[in-house]
């Protein structure tokens, strides 16, 4: 009996392109000509973890070192853990398709709490022991995690063999090394700990062990050896300036959240915001030149043919060199119809001057922070944003023709009363008062949770109740025509509240939630908190307890970590916001003596002259683009072996950056939003390959049908190809008013399949039901079928493409079943497609449905 495949479970999932690795700039590197073999495993869905540049950076640097290569993986949707285990099937890497148990290293990314079920899952699926204490034989994979919430990471330290601390860039080198050395050396698992522990910045979780007090308090953590150090010091990249950087960075074809080619302009931020995590655990401020800026841009949108760009940092508009780089930025892409995204700007960095920039992209909506409603509260927290200068900044973005202002806020605040609950309303209305016409606000609150290694890491965190109560407050104030309040779900906020300032005990809690049906936890239709509160009450551990406040004598779970950043700065900043007091950015002023420099190899590094030339074409005006003389060409591709997993929406994507990598100037629209002018055909199903799709491409200049042809498919995915290109005086698609398939149908005997499609052919209707959109509808698939037979045997479509598919079938298939020709009609009104009309004729069930092959042939005269 032939075993399962990852092929027989694609057809049942939802976009099954995302399990297939094979994105474009994917490296692929051979399995058995590397000495070591590294997963890296984001534990969210693909959308999210498509979207983390860390992941990125790491991926490129490990496949770049000759004797190491990087696959990925990513937590499966619900629908595909399913199916793996109904298959029996191991969760693997998507670009090699090799089971992560059989992987070296498992370098996991910590990048949020309620994100750690699904490292479980990912674990267990993987067939991989979940715990760390579990995987005594050295065979087992050597599981690795770091990221943002490795700032604590002692709820999930049991999972883990090593955690990183701080930046990667470097450690992740010598990590691998240390690994590969190890199996070369065929080690033991005690070894390997030791080893990596001796690396800076990595934490070895079993080698140290939690205690507690009698009452069940935290008391310390401590190593279980004299040899082992009690303090593990964050990794700090000295230099982003020279750090590795994807040349050729992975380009999905699957929608994903960060859908652009991101670059990290800066490292780190100084504003000192008293609540951020981020702020303490990525200091010192490290920028990038502008010209290494620019070089990054250019090289990464030559490789990848992204329509938006981002300039990433935690406060990109304290970038020292903002104004000049977004101004070279627009003048050298817009004639290429780029969009640029400025995620992190401040009220006080975003100038009229960067507006006008961004307006001539894009007018797309601005999100403002002010985190608290009244003065008062930002003073506490360190803020440094007046409710004036915020408003002028309002008055600014709305006078600049964009529609909406999107305002964040956060409720729980340390020293915050319901009148700064209440200010949040008042404070948002005159924002709105700003506005001229047809505009609005948006309001978006979160509930405060107090992370480790920050001055507020002692604060209590709001009651479920509370947080309620302050949310209900808004929700009565904050409604009207304009003005919309959005909140995140305080049930997720407290579990990472709980998460974020927990100890060891909490991976009881963990596990038992996830074995009673706990997944993907971040979002919000699949969050279950019943399982976390029935886990908590059977394992006898009071969330709750985890909330209170903390008394600044007592040990921290978290107090082995050492950021840099000195407990006595966070004390004082503590005290400085019960005192309303506001420190300083150490950017533009005085140091502010927190402890991460050494000003030696660790120091701030930021660029105040540019030397930016400035480029040539400023650009194509709008009026200009309605005079763009217009070439059109209709061509013909196919979409065969995996591409048959892709869809309308990620087709038409592919093929647009297709054409921005080959450098074809492609025709687009005018308006705010312009649109490049490429159409196809009606949508080919999911799942099913065509051998003559058409496609209708307009550009800015002409080209001859060799180099779109040359061009093109050097460009595009594994699986399309175009066959066919020529010049047509038309920007329309042709229109084909019937199309032949070939269906392959396993299991399925010929001689009842001769009776069943007579009986078809005889009949006057074929009626079948079907839901869509909730509603049941009746169709008549006789009026929709014009033929359908079986194909004899040896018979062949007259295309040699379609015979090759015909002989794969042969090939791959154990059970040879047999072949259909249908012919459909494309009239208008609902119709059914081509599988739903198959499967209606031969009675077929579901799992029969979706291992049906399924080839669309070429419709009128190109091939």
């Amino acid at each position: 009996m032939k075993s399962s495949s990852i092929y027989d479970i694609l057809p049942f999932v939802k976009r099954p392109n995302q399990y297939l690795g094979n994105e474009i700039n994917a490296r692929r590197k051979p399995w058995d000509e590397t000495a070591l073999r590294v997963a890296l495993i984001f534990p969210d869905l693909y959308e999210i973890g498509m979207s983390h540049l860390g992941l990125h950076i790491l991926y490129h640097i490990l496949n770049d070192i000759h004797w190491a290569m990087a696959d990925r993986a990513y937590c499966p949707d619900k629908d595909m853990e399913t199916l793996l285990r109904e298959k029996g099937l191991p969760l693997f890497g998507v670009e090699s398709r090799r089971p992560l148990k059989e992987f070296d290293i498992l370098g996991i990314t910590l990048a949020y709490e309620l994100c750690y079920t699904n490292i479980i899952t990912i674990l267990e699926l993987a067939g991989i022991p979940v715990m760390s204490q579990d995987r005594h034989d050295p065979a087992w994979p050597i599981v690795i995690g770091g990221g943002s919430s490795a700032a604590n990471p002692e709820p999930v330290a049991g999972l883990f063999d090593a955690i990183l601390i701080g930046d990667g860039e470097e450690a992740i080198v010598e990590i691998a090394d240390t690994v590969r050395s190890w199996r070369e050396a065929k080690g033991t698992k005690n070894e390997i700990s030791k080893a990596l522990s001796r690396i800076k910045g990595v934490y070895v979780p079993g080698l140290y062990r939690s205690i507690y007090e009698k009452n069940g308090d935290f008391k310390a953590i401590e190593p279980i050896n004299a040899d082992i150090p009690d303090r593990i010091y964050r990794r700090i990249l000295p230099d982003l300036e020279n750090a590795p950087f994807p040349d050729r960075p992975l380009v999905p074809y699957a929608q994903i959240v960060h859908d652009r080619l991101g670059i990290e302009i800066a490292r780190g931020c100084t504003r000192g915001c008293r609540f951020c995590q981020a702020g303490i655990s990525y200091r010192p401020v490290r920028e990038r030149t502008p010209e290494k800026v620019m070089e990054l841009f250019d090289k990464g949108l030559k490789a990848t043919g992204w329509e938006e760009i981002s300039l990433l940092s935690l406060s990109t508009g304290d970038y020292g060199c903002l104004t000049p780089l977004l101004t070279s930025l627009v003048d050298r892409y817009l004639d290429g119809r780029l969009s640029i995204s400025l995620p992190s700007l401040r009220v006080g960095t975003l100038t009229q001057e960067i507006m006008a920039q961004i307006k001539r992209v894009r007018k797309t909506g601005f999100t403002l922070a002010p985190e608290a409603g009244s003065e008062r509260l930002r003073r506490v927290i360190n803020k440094g944003i007046t409710e004036e200068a915020l408003l002028e900044t309002a008055s600014s973005i709305y006078c600049m023709g964009w529609s909406g202002i999107k305002l964040y806020f956060m409720t729980g605040l340390p020293t915050e009363t319901l009148e700064d609950v209440i200010a949040i309303d008042e404070l948002a209305r005159k924002v709105l008062a700003r506005a001229k016409d047809r505009q609005n606000v948006t309001v978006s609150v979160g509930t405060f949770v107090p992370k480790p290694h920050t001055p507020f890491q002692w604060e209590r965190q709001l009651t479920l109740d509370e947080s309620w109560e302050r949310i209900d407050l808004l929700k009565k104030k904050i409604r009207g025509h304009s003005l919309k309040l959005k909140w995140h779900d305080p049930r997720q906020s407290l579990l990472e509240g709980v998460f974020s300032r927990g100890d060891r005990r909490l991976i009881s809690i963990i596990l038992r939630a996830w074995r009673l049906g706990a997944r993907l936890d971040a979002w919000g239709d699949r969050f279950r908190p019943d399982l976390y509160h029935q886990a908590a009450v059977e394992e006898g551990i009071p969330l709750a307890g985890y909330l209170g406040p903390i008394d600044t004598g007592r040990p921290l779970a978290w107090g082995h970590i050492e950021t840099g950043v000195k407990a006595e700065f966070l004390l004082r900043e503590r005290e400085l916001a019960f005192k309303e007091a506001y420190t300083k950015d150490c950017r533009g002023s005085a140091c502010q003596g927190c402890g991460v420099c050494d000003f030696k190899e660790i120091k701030p590094v930021s660029f105040k002259d540019c030397t930016l030339p400035p480029h040539k074409n400023g650009g194509t005006k709008e009026a200009e683009v309605s005079q763009q003389e217009r070439f059109f060409y209709s061509l013909s591709f196919m979409k065969i072996r995996d591409a048959r997993f892709t869809g309308q929406l990620e087709m038409a994507h592919s093929f647009h950056r297709a054409f921005r990598r080959a450098g074809f100037p492609v025709v687009y629209s005018g308006g705010h939003h312009p649109m490049p002018h490429i159409s196809f055909g009606p949508p080919v199903p999911v799942g099913t390959e065509a051998l003559g799709e058409p496609l209708v491409i307009g550009l800015t200049r002409p080209v001859s049908q060799e180099e779109l042809l040359t061009a093109l498919n050097q460009e595009l995915p594994d699986g399309i190809r175009i066959t066919f290109a020529e010049r047509t005086a038309s920007s329309r698609i042709p229109c084909h008013k019937k199309a032949d398939y070939l269906i392959h149908v396993p299991g399925y005997r010929p001689e009842s399949a001769q009776k069943t499609v007579g009986e078809f052919n005889a009949a006057v209707s074929w009626p079948i039901t079907r839901w869509r959109k909730g509603k049941e509808l009746t169709l008549d698939i006789k009026q929709a079928v014009e033929s359908i037979c079986l194909a004899a045997s040896g018979e062949t479509s007259g295309s040699q493409a379609a015979d090759s598919w015909l002989d794969s079938i042969e090939r791959d298939s154990e059970d040879q079943g047999l072949i259909l020709r249908l012919t459909m009609l494309h009239d208008e009104g609902p119709r059914p497609k081509p599988a739903e009309a198959a499967g209606a004729i031969l009675a077929l069930d579901e799992d029969a449905l979706a291992r049906l092959r399924i080839l669309k042939l070429p419709s009128g005269g190109h091939p």
